[in-house]
């Protein structure tokens, strides 16, 4: 019961198993293993290293993410300098020309990526 004497709907570990449920959800986790995870907690601390270890796959998978979206990125930001010099010259065709060291040093591995000569 709540100090106002109003009925309180969620106990804090309510809101504890919701917010690990929507972490683990944004990693990508399936609700099946989530479910797993969440049975491995209410069995108690024999579960504590099978807890553990999903845990430390799931930080290996958002690690992965963060790695692919900042190759995204930098591909993002290497387009839109791309075509911030494409219109300042009035055309593409200026990036034909030009050199390597006309490039941010920033930008060349995704001008390389860009242009399939870097794996």
């Amino acid at each position: 019961e709540r100090s106002d004497g109003g009925i309180r709907m969620f106990k804090d570990t309510d809101f504890e198993w919701l917010s690990i449920i929507e972490c683990l959800k944004k990693t990508g986790m399936p609700i099946k293993e989530i479910k797993v995870f969440i049975d491995w907690c209410i069995e108690g601390d024999t579960t504590i290293s099978k807890r553990k270890e999903l845990i430390e796959k799931q930080r290996q998978v958002v690690l992965f993410q963060i790695q692919q979206l900042k190759e995204t990125l930098s591909m993002l930001d290497y387009k839109k300098w791309y075509y911030e010099t494409a219109e300042k010259a009035g055309s593409c065709k200026v990036h034909e020309t030009m050199q390597e060291d006309d490039v941010p040093d920033n930008l060349r591995k995704a001008r390389e990526r860009a242009k399939g000569l870097f794996a």
